[in-house]
């Protein structure tokens, strides 16, 4: 019996946990591998025409029903020769024994102004996004099923559920300065703002507004040899009466060894909550990278300071542009 209502328990604080949780954006540990999720001026933000993210986390796993998040990405720079960039990000998130879910799809258009040195670059973006929630109250369980002996699914839970999702459409937008200093030395920073509209997100008739949003982020690139990079980065994000501030960085090491071009290691801390390692590799067009969390926030007694593992992956293509010969060489004839 005891352990009856210890579950019956902890199915309703994870419950309650997935309501509350209603307030908080989806967000990647890796969010220098996620930059459309980070700020939508980061649409076109790389050296080459076309580029592809993928991310995938999975946290939780030791506590309950894993929480899983999956990201899909792709972006353009220089449209038709201007300096207008498009992306498309599509998001999905599933939590708790209730199986939240979330799905975020946006487009974004960048706008990129070159300053007059030509090193130093600012974007601004706008990104409309549609956002489709759903809960599945099939997967809760409630003390009214408990009959004296056994927990019963077959017995009324004796709530009254008239909604089980909503959609909303949003707005999110941003602004983004780099500073290429020179050869593997760089400088990044910008500015987002998700949620201006402050939609309506309860499911129920209640007037529960999505928070606005803000996220400072700060980056750059030095070398300190002649293979050796350092990359640091500070995140800092609130919503409401949340912060969330992450420091940390990598370390790049150049191989120049056919297609395996570069390995990183790094090592992050999130403000209250956790800290977490990286590796990554370039292998020709692709970046892989891949961290693990250490939980040690409140839950750790019951996580055992696991928190879970996420991935990512970065796929750039380098249009290709035919060498035009404008004459040909006649040979010489004795």
């Amino acid at each position: 019996m005891k352990r009856i209502l210890l579950y019956i328990s902890l199915s309703f604080l994870f419950s309650l946990f997935s309501r509350i949780s209603f307030g908080q954006d989806i967000h990647f540990s890796q969010f220098y591998n996620s930059p459309l999720n980070l700020n939508p001026a980061l649409i076109g933000g790389f050296n080459g025409e076309f580029r592809f993210v993928g991310n995938q986390r999975t946290q939780w796993s030791s506590v309950t029903t894993p929480y899983s998040t999956f990201g899909l990405s792709a972006d353009a720079k220089n449209i038709y020769n201007t300096p207008i960039g498009v992306g498309l990000s599509v998001y999905q998130d599933k939590a708790g024994d209730s199986e939240f879910s979330t799905l975020q799809v946006g487009i974004g258009v960048a706008y990129t102004l070159t300053l007059k040195d030509s090193l130093q670059t600012i974007t601004v973006s706008g990104q409309p996004t549609f956002t489709q929630r759903s809960i599945n109250y099939d997967k809760l369980q409630f003390d009214n099923q408990y009959n004296g002996n056994f927990y019963d699914a077959n017995l009324n839970n004796g709530e009254n559920f008239n909604n089980d999702g909503r959609t909303y459409f949003n707005l999110h937008g941003g602004i983004a300065w780099n500073y290429k200093i020179a050869q593997r030395k760089e400088l990044t920073a910008g500015l987002a703002m998700h949620n201006i509209l402050k939609p309506q997100q309860t499911f129920f008739n209640e007037n529960i507004q999505l928070h606005q949003r803000y996220t400072l982020h700060i980056g750059g690139l030095f070398a300190v040899s002649e293979k050796v990079d350092i990359l640091p980065n500070i995140n800092f994000q609130t919503q409401n009466k949340f912060k969330e501030l992450i420091f940390g960085g990598q370390g790049k090491y150049h191989l120049n060894n056919g297609n395996y071009k570069a390995l990183y290691a790094g090592v992050w801390y999130r403000n209250s909550d956790a800290a977490y390692f990286n590796v990554g590799l370039d292998y020709a067009d692709f970046h892989f990278g891949v961290s693990y969390d250490l939980n040690l926030s409140s839950l750790k007694v019951a996580s055992r300071n696991r928190g879970g593992f996420e991935f990512s992956i970065i796929y750039i293509i380098q249009r290709y542009r035919p060498d035009i010969k404008r004459y040909k060489a006649c040979p010489d004839y004795l």
